[in-house]
This record gives structure tokens, C-alpha cells and sequence, in this order.
């Protein structure tokens, strides 16, 4: 018993903490190098060529299940109006980690961009507990 009451413990203390980490992601695997060119590339707005270089990543089997690197690759893809695209990798780092706050922002944007405004709202509510940034983001994402 003692065993059974530690692991629903340590598994909401997981899940309480999941909006309030520092990252985006609970994910602790090491990203390689390259990725934080990835995101130098995000900032400068240089879309497509992040895009190749996260796909590249994602080649290997270390990284194809990191939600941030999903995240971001999404991310690029849409900027480079690949919807469908991008929201099958949102929807796919979303399954790895459901309270990922970037990847349910950001699908919540795509979904507003695909005037598919129910959805947004209703991933907008999914973020509403936390009251973060990427909650006030989507908000006015959606009002705008």
C-alpha cells in the first residue's frame, strides 16, 4: 500500500508542476547542438530553413519523440503555410505530452488560421489553468 500511495504521489506532483516548468516540456533528453541553430533560425524568422534542419533532427529516433523539437518543427512548418502538416507534428507532441503550453498554443493558433474557431477555444480552455503566457497569447490570437 505504502508503494501505491508514493506512486499517485510522485504522479501528481508531475502533473500539478506540468504548466509550471521552466521549459515548454517535463522532457529532460539533452537536445543535440544543432537545434539551438533551429531556433536562432525561428527568431530570424528563416522558416524553411529551420524547418529542413528540425526534420533532420527528428531523424533520429533519439529526438522523434521530444515534444519541444515537435513543437518547433510545427511551428516552422506552419509559418511556412504547411498546415496540414504542422498539425499532424502539434497533434503528435501533443500525445507525447498533453500540457505541452507552446505545441497548445500554437495548434490553437493553426486552428484559428483554419477558421476552425471551436477547436481553438476549446484548446484555449485547456491552457486556462495556468494562466501563462501562452494562455494571454492565444487569447488574443483568438480575439484579434
Amino acid at each position: 500500500m505504502k508503494y501505491f500511495i508514493t506512486i499517485i504521489a510522485l504522479f501528481l506532483l508531475t502533473q500539478s508542476n506540468s504548466f509550471a516548468a521552466g521549459n515548454d516540456s517535463a522532457n529532460e533528453v539533452v537536445k543535440p547542438s544543432s537545434y539551438s541553430k533551429m531556433l536562432k533560425l525561428i527568431k530570424n524568422e528563416q522558416y524553411a530553413e529551420a524547418a529542413q534542419g528540425l526534420e533532420k533532427i527528428l531523424e533520429n529516433k533519439k529526438y522523434n519523440k521530444d515534444a519541444d523539437i515537435l513543437n518547433h518543427f510545427a511551428f516552422a512548418l506552419r509559418k511556412t503555410n504547411n498546415l496540414t502538416k504542422a498539425e499532424e507534428i502539434y497533434l503528435k507532441a501533443l500525445s507525447i505530452e498533453p500540457t505541452h503550453r507552446g505545441a497548445l498554443e500554437y495548434i490553437g493558433e493553426l486552428y484559428v488560421d483554419t477558421k476552425r474557431m471551436n477547436l481553438a477555444n476549446a484548446t484555449l480552455k485547456k491552457l486556462e489553468s495556468c494562466k501563462c503566457e501562452e494562455y494571454t497569447e492565444l487569447k488574443n490570437y483568438i480575439n484579434k
